[in-house]
C-alpha cells in the first residue's frame, strides 16, 4: 500500500497492491517442514535416493500434473515453485541440455541486468558471484539448479504434432519424442509454454537475398567474431543484439555498420541502469522478494509516470553519450517514458549501454541511419538511396516474433488460436496473455526477464494449485 498526502496534509492511499502469497495445503518444505531424507528404521526393499529420483524423473508411476515446454528461466522458475508445493511437473527441453538456449548464443554474451534482479526462487546465486553474469556460467547454473531442486526434465525432447485437450475430462494428451527416439503421449491436467516471452526469429524478407555471396544470419544464430578479422560486416538493428553483436565483431578486429532504421533508447549501464535499480536491485537492497514486491505493486501507468519524473536526470547523466551518437549519426529514443515502459509494451526498442555507443561516437563502428534497405546485391547491401555497402557478413538483428507463434508452431492453429495475444499492456495496465489466463482452459503462458519470471512464476503456479484445488475454474478466471 502507498501513501500520498492529499491538499490538506491528510494521508490517502493511491496505490495498493492484493496478490496471493501461498496456500495452505502447498506450503513449501522449508524449516520444520524440511525433508528427513531416509528412515531410521529397518526397512525391506529400500528404495535409495538416486534409484527413486531417477524414477521419479521419468515418470514410470504417474502423469505430470503439470507440463512445461522448456527450460529457461521461465520454466525452471515455475518448476521450481511446483515442485516445492507439492505438485508434480515434468520439463520437456528440445536442447540437449538444460542451459543450451543461453550457451549456445554469441560468445561474447554477458547479461546487462546485474546480480542483484536476477536470483533464483529459494536458490539465490553465492555472494561472490559477478555483477553482471556470463551467458556460459549462466547456462552452467541453469544445470546446478535442476539437480538442486530435483526438477524433472527430459532433454533432447521435442513436441510432436497433435497435442490435444479433453474439456470433459480437464486432461491434455502431448505427445512428446524423446532423445533417444522414443515416443510417448503425456497425459498432463495443465501444460505451460515457457518458450520465452519473444517466439520465433523474426527474418525480414529482402529483394534478392538469395543473390548474397556472404554470409547471411540472424542474431540468434550468431556465433561469435573470431573468424570475420578483417571482414566487412553490416548489422541491420540496433538495439541490445545489434550493438552487442557489433561491439564483439569490432573487437575481433572486423570492419562494422550498423544499420538503424528508425530511433532506439539509449540508457548507460552506470550510472543510467543503476539509478533506475538503486535501493531495489543493489549490494544495499532489501531482501531479493522484498524488493519483488515492492516493483509489481507498482502499477504499470503508475510506473510510467515515476519513470517521466526521474527522465531529466537520467537524459542529463547521458547526454555525453547522446551527444556523441548524434554527432554520429545515430538517433536517440528520448521517449521519457523509460527503458521499463518499452520493455513492457514492445519487448525491445533499447539498447543498455556496455560499451558500444563510445565505439559508435568515436566512428570505430559506422552507422547508416534512416535509410531503407532495397536489395541484396552480390557483394553486400543495396538502399534505397543506392548506396551499396560491401559485406562478408549481414547478420539480421531484427528482433523476435511474440509467444504467438511459437504456440501456433508447437501447439497447432486450433490451440493457439483460443489463446489471447501475450505481451504489451492492456487498458487496465496489465501485461496482456502472461502468467494468467491465456483464454484456453489450463494453458498457460510463461516468460519475461529474470525478475519478472521470479515474481510472476509464483502467481501462475498459485494458479494451477488453485484450479486443482477446485478453488478456481479450469478457465483460471474467477466470477
Amino acid at each position: 500500500m502507498r501513501l500520498k498526502p492529499d491538499a490538506s496534509g491528510e494521508l490517502k492511499i493511491y496505490s495498493l497492491l492484493l496478490g496471493l502469497h501461498e496456500l495452505d495445503k502447498h506450503l513449501p518444505p522449508t524449516g520444520l517442514r524440511r525433508p528427513l531424507g531416509t528412515q531410521h528404521h529397518s526397512e525391506t526393499n529400500r528404495t535409495n535416493w538416486l534409484d527413486g529420483r531417477q524414477r521419479k524423473r521419468e515418470f514410470l508411476d504417474e502423469e505430470p500434473t503439470v507440463v512445461v515446454v522448456g527450460a529457461g528461466q521461465g520454466g525452471l522458475m515455475v518448476a521450481a515453485r511446483l515442485g516445492m508445493g507439492g505438485v508434480s511437473c515434468l520439463l520437456v527441453e528440445k536442447h540437449q541440455r538444460v542451459g543450451d538456449s543461453w550457451r549456445k548464443r554469441y560468445k561474447s554474451l554477458v547479461l546487462h541486468d546485474p546480480v542483484y534482479a536476477d536470483h533464483f526462487p529459494y536458490l539465490p546465486y553465492p555472494a561472490n558471484w559477478p555483477i553482471f553474469t556470463p551467458k556460459d556460467k549462466l547456462a552452467n547454473w541453469f544445470e546446478l539448479y535442476v539437480e538442486a531442486m530435483e526438477l524433472n526434465v527430459w532433454t533432447g525432447c521435442t513436441v510432436l504434432p497433435g497435442t490435444t485437450y479433453d474439456r470433459q475430462t480437464g486432461a491434455w494428451s502431448v505427445p512428446v519424442r524423446r532423445a533417444d527416439g522414443t515416443e510417448r503421449v503425456l497425459h498432463p491436467k495443465h501444460v505451460v509454454q515457457a518458450t520465452g516471452a519473444s517466439g520465433e526469429p523474426n527474418v525480414p524478407r529482402f529483394r534478392n537475398m538469395n543473390a548474397f555471396d556472404g554470409t547471411l544470419v540472424h542474431s540468434s544464430g550468431h556465433e561469435g567474431g573470431e573468424k570475420w578479422k578483417g571482414k566487412n560486416v553490416v548489422i541491420v538493428g540496433c538495439c541490445n543484439s545489434g550493438h552487442d553483436i557489433a561491439q564483439d565483431l569490432y573487437e575481433n578486429g572486423a570492419h562494422v555498420t550498423m544499420v538503424q532504421r528508425s530511433e532506439t533508447l539509449v540508457l548507460t549501464s552506470s550510472p543510467g541502469l543503476n539509478t533506475l535499480l538503486e535501493g531495489m536491485y543493489d549490494e544495499n537492497g532489501p531482501f531479493v522478494e522484498d524488493a519483488d514486491y515492492i516493483h509489481i505493486s507498482t502499477p504499470i501507468l503508475l510506473l510510467e509516470k515515476m519513470h517521466q519524473a526521474v527522465a531529466p536526470l537520467l537524459l542529463k547523466d547521458d547526454k555525453p553519450i547522446h551527444d556523441g551518437l548524434a554527432k554520429a549519426g545515430f538517433k536517440v529514443d528520448k521517449n521519457t517514458s523509460g527503458l521499463f515502459i518499452k520493455y513492457y509494451r514492445r519487448g525491445g526498442g533499447y539498447y543498455i549501454d556496455v560499451g558500444c555507443s563510445s565505439l559508435i561516437a568515436e566512428g570505430k563502428i559506422k552507422v547508416k541511419q534512416g535509410v531503407e534497405v532495397d536489395e541484396f546485391v552480390k557483394e553486400g547491401v543495396k538502399f534505397k538511396d543506392g548506396v551499396v555497402l560491401p559485406a562478408d557478413l549481414v547478420v539480421l538483428a531484427t528482433g523476435y516474433d511474440t509467444m504467438n507463434t511459437t504456440c501456433e508452431k508447437i501447439f497447432g492453429s486450433e490451440i493457439a488460436g483460443q489463446t489471447s495475444e501475450v505481451w504489451g499492456v492492456d487498458t487496465e495496465g496489465e501485461i496482456k496473455g502472461i502468467w494468467r489466463s491465456t483464454g484456453h482452459p489450463c494453458f498457460w503462458c510463461m516468460g519475461g526477464n529474470f525478475q519478472l519470471a521470479r515474481s510472476y512464476s509464483r502467481f501462475l503456479t498459485l494458479q494451477i494449485m488453485a484450479i486443482e484445488d477446485g478453488l478456481m475454474p479450469r478457465e483460471g478466471v474467477l466470477e
